[in-house]
């Protein structure tokens, strides 16, 4: 982090899953539980204690939403919040999705 103020990575490896699913199959075969998956990603700044946020970019082709998030340096969270407040305002405004 040195030459860099934040890393942009996906939040999570998938978008969500039916309720109920236990584990998902990657396209080469190998088998991970769906609670590992959905923290995979995240999990590193977690335990390294970087900030991190987790920002909504858009929709998978079922219309779930797909999720970016940015690792700033250590004690960053100032200029962490201002690059993720820089991208949202580069975004179209979204309606909000109906509630079931």
């Amino acid at each position: 982090m040195e030459e860099v103020d934040v890393i942009a990575a996906p939040t999570v490896p998938m978008t969500a899953v039916a309720a109920g699913t236990e584990a998902v199959t990657w396209p080469d075969g190998t088998v991970e539980g769906v609670a590992d998956a959905l923290v995979r990603l995240s999990s590193p700044a977690s335990i390294t204690g970087v900030p991190a946020l987790s920002l909504p970019v858009g929709l998978d082709r079922a219309g779930l939403p797909i999720g970016m998030q940015l690792l700033g340096r250590p004690f960053g969270e100032q200029a962490l919040l201002r690059i993720g407040r820089a991208y949202e305002q580069t975004q179209p405004a979204r309606k909000p999705a109906p509630v079931p």
